[in-house]
């Protein structure tokens, strides 16, 4: 395994040592491998840092005063975070004999300056044409090889002065002009391994089809040439005995990635909005999830049931939790300072989403919290998730009795999740008295403090919700999902001193919604989360005629 910045040999090579750059996974800078060999200096990508280009030109600067030789530097791929600092740093880009490298559709893109193709546009950087003297694996210039799969693979060597042979090999798939590079037993892979990655693909130049082919191509590389260490563009190297079964990840990841949307500027924008709404409502929804568990424990603790108790305060690993979500806040106050790019936001956000996934036990507190929280918390994370994938969220709209739907909206909110004859029957199994004991004993009512009322202008009766005339037409919603998301907004209006909440089903010509009023109005920033959130259930988010309320336009279930 390689040693961080020191100087160690290239086995399989004449000599050649390598001083490697490795870095913690991060989209604004790569790794950067710096090679000497009697006969040259190789670069493998600069990275976008000034402090490691800063080491690399103090470095270089050394190799030269011992022996003055050639200077080239290979790209991986265009990316600005592997290149940024060649493109835009004088003093490298005034080195004697330097001589830039690059697959040849990357060599387009970076003396055109393209923003777009390298991912400049999204960092914020501005960057500058890079005149690229060695456009690699032109059609003269390769060898065509087949692999085991029946995959073509493109592969050109490369004589170096030092009597070595370093071979580029084409692996699209991230970016058009992605390269694997062997020097010896090394092979540099460049950002293969992330190519699957959430805020990574979909960028511009993702080809899907293509990586699942390249997939094969590095195995057959694998197969056939003389490889004992990875070098990956972000993060520690890899042994190549663990490269297949990294691939077959990256394969499974890949295939079902088939429907992804474009990671581009509108994409970016939408997904950083929609992390500062996760950030919030994720803390307020664990919270609350969160707290019942504790209250749940300690009134199991004081009813002598303490076996009971530890369980539910392990349940949730709420500590975890709360650490996650500190630690995106603290991210967030660093972007809010413009310590932080907003795409090294949205990937916080991602990974922030990722480990509460891992703790998250839905599945285990359903007698415990309320469903549509739970639900809602789901959703939460992954609505977020759809959003950076650019997947469209087709919904699971239905035709649907407005009334009815109402009806049991209230009965939801307004009963509780248990009842004495379940409590009496299960007297004589301990487990299922645990079960009702602790139903009990979490449940919270919604409005506590507020009151329901269904406008005067509904009859409210154990069988139907109607308008007064009994012709409120059908409509076509997310049922649940919509359901769910209204209670959120009682919860909301409840917690900002509302003391009564009214609903009223309204008809104001062809338009047909759901009127929510509450003494307590939203925040801009609650409106915002919820128009996207009732879109997606297939309702409109509007504020009502006068100001004091929302109102829920449904879709007619003959559009």
């Amino acid at each position: 395994m390689l040693e961080d910045q020191q100087w160690q040999p290239v086995p399989g090579t004449a000599g050649a040592e390598i001083y490697p750059f490795l870095r913690k996974p991060d989209v604004t800078c790569s790794n950067a491998y710096l090679i000497r060999t009697p006969g040259e200096i190789l670069l493998i990508d600069t990275g976008a840092d000034a402090g490691q280009m800063e080491r690399i030109l103090e470095l270089v600067g050394d190799l030269l005063l011992e022996a003055p030789r050639p200077i080239l530097l290979f790209l991986t791929h265009c990316h600005a975070d592997h290149c940024f600092q060649a493109i835009r740093n004088p003093r490298f880009r005034a080195l004697p004999d330097l001589s830039i490298a690059a697959e040849e559709t990357g060599a387009r893109s970076l003396e055109a300056g393209d923003a777009v193709r390298t991912v400049a546009e999204l960092m914020g950087w501005e960057i500058e044409p890079l005149p690229v003297a060695l456009p690699l694996l032109a059609a003269r210039d390769r060898e065509t090889l087949e692999t085991d799969d029946g995959f073509v693979l493109h592969r050109q060597q490369i004589p170096l002065r030092s009597g070595d042979i370093l071979t580029v090999y084409h692996t699209p798939g991230h970016t058009p002009d992605s390269i694997c590079i062997r020097l010896g037993e090394y092979l540099f892979i460049g950002d293969l391994l992330f190519s699957a990655s959430p805020g990574i693909a979909g960028l511009a130049g993702w080809d899907q089809p293509a990586l699942l082919e390249t997939a094969g191509r590095v195995r057959w590389i694998f197969a056939h040439e003389p490889v004992s260490l990875c070098c990956p563009g972000h993060g520690r190297d890899l042994l190549a005995t663990a490269m297949p079964a990294l691939l077959d990840r990256l394969e499974r990841d890949v295939a079902e990635l088939a429907s992804i949307g474009p990671f581009d500027r509108s994409r970016l924008d939408d997904s950083l909005e929609h992390a500062v709404d996760l950030l919030q409502e994720a803390n307020r929804v664990f919270a609350a999830v969160s707290g019942r568990l504790y209250a749940l424990a300690y009134r199991l603790d004081d009813l002598g049931e303490d076996e009971e108790a530890r369980r539910y305060q392990e349940l949730l690993e709420s500590d975890r939790i709360d650490g996650v979500l500190e630690d995106f806040s603290r991210f967030a106050d660093e972007f809010n300072a413009g310590r932080r790019l907003e795409v090294q936001l949205v990937l916080k956000a991602v990974q922030a989403i990722q480990r509460i996934e891992t703790h998250f036990a839905g599945d285990r507190l359903n007698h415990v919290v309320d469903a549509a929280l739970l639900r809602r918390a789901d959703r939460l994370l992954t609505d977020f998730m759809n959003t950076v994938f650019g997947y469209r969220d087709a919904g699971c709209l239905s035709t649907v009795d407005a009334p009815s739907m109402l009806r049991d909206l209230v009965a939801g909110v307004s009963t509780p999740p248990f009842s004495d004859e379940a409590f009496i029957e299960a007297a004589d199994d301990p487990v299922a008295y645990r079960v009702e004991l602790v139903s009990r004993l979490a449940y919270l009512p919604l409005l506590e403090d507020a009151d329901l009322v269904v406008d005067a202008d509904l009859v409210v009766d154990a069988d139907l919700v109607v308008d007064a005339e009994g012709s409120f037409p059908p409509v076509l919603v997310d049922r649940e999902r919509f359901c769910d998301e209204v209670v959120g907004v009682l919860e909301d209006m409840a917690a900002a001193g509302a003391r009564e909440i009214r609903l009223a089903l309204r008809r104001e010509g062809a338009a047909a919604g759901l009127l929510i009023e509450g003494s307590a109005l939203l925040s801009p920033r609650k409106l915002r989360f919820y128009r996207r959130k009732f879109g997606l259930s297939g309702a409109t988010l509007a504020i009502s005629g006068n100001g004091a309320g929302l109102f829920l336009l449904f879709k007619p279930a003959s559009s």
